[in-house]
């Protein structure tokens, strides 16, 4: 039997060719944003709000979403979305203007969050894990006049100077069946433009404080045409049903606030015509239990999920055969883990690489492609979006040239909100430098050989590594500390702490003084101390890679 040939970027090239001509959603024009020239799909609608008028013509209606075994419709979600924009407008809200959430995934977040973006209010999504301080720092950064929380979160906002709207009747606030009681038949007469700003994603960063990275309509309504675009090529290509399936449905398992929870798992599925099924947090067996019940067909994540699976003493005791895919993103699965997976449950593989600062669109590894370059990332969407390697001073570099790499596309942010200076620094002629160091081969294929930015990555969550640094060193004793993403076979990396001080103190005195500060997630799993400096380089700068091996041995 011959060998099956493996897709070239140029395959995709010559299938997008021969589909733009039979589908109309994917036919693209240049249109010129910020004085840059972009290609964006033609007949893509305007605002989310056209979006999801658009998805209801096309779909009718659906099973959508399953919060404990309570099934609501499309439709169901969609009207009290739209009684809950009209309540904004009541409220006085505006187009522009920020409304918050900070919930566990649940029904009432995505009736919120389309709400919100279908009122022409920009939406921001906060990370549900973040301490009062950071949600502080977020409300007030991003102009936040109303938040939608739940009980435990708004334990964290309740001192705070915002609005708050509650899961549950709460003194003091507003409750959210009174957002979605009055029934309305329209969206509110005004709404926000394409290039107005939709989605206001938090992001860890090398600078320590979390980003504010802003998306517009016209970003992530691309972006999840992208997407579509990429199954429709698999399809063609490889002859694999990825979207077009009956009776779809997928786990959300990550979090709502992240880019692949939103994008490629929440908003995607209405594309797909998928049924939601909620997990408020992750849990391996319970999660076994959801695909044999639902005959689940689609699961994704960070690579730590799907591994608990292959791992799980009871995996096999599941019917797991509905699945038709099992997806990751968010770092890199290890080699075997890859090969271990395929042997397992032999299905098609997907990996995705993206970023929050490109509406999570990036490249699409999937099937034999990733079996046979299982560390590649896989291909860009061709036309749509454009992948160069480049040196520091921006000279774009050849195949097999290892520099950082940056990305061209109409999906990425407008920049950083009120960081004018690292926009500058990240976006040039539309390139944006993702902090990735890697390669192109000559089919088209990225390879990530290293990370730039000082991050960790644990678990799919980045984590600057000078925020810890900077909370570490208030505590009175610590006189230097360096942290380091250590590697870890569960979780990709953990986060690792040296510590110089001259006092006595312990591992659990540190963990317990970061918790009132930072997230759990991001506390360090591993300490050390050290009773002199910390270890230098020639520059004087701190020696991480030594640091990193101190940490890991």
């Amino acid at each position: 039997m011959a060998q099956e040939k493996i897709t070239t970027l140029n395959d995709l090239k010559v299938a997008f060719d021969e589909l733009k001509a039979l589908n109309p959603l994917l036919e693209l024009e240049t249109r010129k944003i910020n004085n840059i020239d972009y290609n964006v799909f033609k007949n893509a609608p305007k605002t989310f709000r056209d979006l999801y008028s658009l998805i209801q013509l096309l779909h009718g209606d659906f099973p959508f979403v399953n919060e404990n075994n309570k099934q609501e419709s499309f439709s169901d979600i969609l009207q009290k979305s739209k009684n809950l924009a009209n309540y904004l407008s009541k409220k006085g809200l505006k187009p522009g203007d920020s409304v918050g959430i900070c919930m566990q995934n649940c029904s009432n977040w995505i009736i919120a969050f389309l709400g919100i973006t279908a009122h022409g209010a920009t939406c921001v999504p906060f990370n549900s894990w973040w301490t009062s301080k950071e949600l502080e720092y977020g409300i007030n950064h991003s102009d936040v006049k109303l938040i939608f929380v739940d009980k435990k979160r708004y334990l964290n906002v309740k001192e705070l100077q915002v609005e708050v709207v509650t899961n549950e009747n709460i003194p003091k606030t507003i409750d959210f069946n009174d957002t979605i009681a009055d029934h309305c038949d329209d969206w509110p007469s005004k709404n926000s433009s394409e290039l107005d700003v939709s989605v206001l994603l938090y992001t860890s960063g090398s600078t320590g404080l979390p980003k504010g990275v802003m998306l517009s309509h016209l970003s992530l309504i691309n972006a999840l045409l992208g997407f579509y675009t990429l199954g429709e090529l698999r399809q063609h290509v490889h002859q694999e049903t990825l979207l077009q399936v009956d009776n779809a449905s997928v786990i959300i398992n990550v979090p709502l606030f992240h880019v692949t929870g939103l994008i490629t798992q929440f908003l995607l599925s209405m594309l797909a015509k998928r049924n939601m099924i909620l997990m408020s947090k992750w849990d391996t067996e319970e999660a076994l239990k959801i695909i044999e019940k639902f005959k689940v067909t689609n699961i994704s994540g960070v690579p730590t999920q799907s591994w608990d699976i292959l791992k799980h003493p009871n995996v096999d005791n599941y019917d797991l055969s509905s699945l038709i895919d099992i997806g990751a993103g968010g770092a890199a699965r290890p080699e075997d883990q890859v090969k271990e997976l395929n042997n397992k449950f032999n299905i098609p593989l997907t990996f995705g690489w993206g970023m929050t600062e490109t509406s999570a669109i990036g490249t699409i590894h999937r099937g034999e492609d990733y079996l046979k370059r299982p560390t590649s990332c896989g291909l860009n969407v061709p036309y749509l979006t454009e992948l160069s390697i480049i040196d520091e001073k921006w000279n774009f570099l050849k195949s097999k040239e290892i520099g950082e790499i940056v990305f061209k596309s109409p999906t990425n942010m407008q920049g950083y909100l009120k960081n004018d200076e690292e926009t500058q620094k990240t976006i040039k002629d539309g390139w944006l430098k993702t902090g990735d160091l890697g390669f192109i081969d000559d089919d088209g294929y990225l390879f990530i050989v290293d990370r730039k930015k000082a991050l960790i990555i644990r678990g799919g969550e980045n984590i600057s590594t000078l925020e810890v640094e900077n909370n570490l060193d208030k505590h009175d004793d610590v006189l230097e500390s360096c942290a380091c993403g250590i590697p870890d076979e569960k979780f990709g990396e953990i986060v690792g702490a040296l510590i110089y001080t001259t006092k006595k103190i312990d591992e659990d005195e540190i963990k317990d003084f970061l918790s009132k500060t930072l997230a759990t997630y991001k506390i360090p799993e591993i300490i050390k101390f050290t009773d002199k400096p910390l270890p230098r380089i020639a520059s004087e700068k701190i020696d991480r890679v030594g640091i990193k091996d101190i940490l890991s041995s």
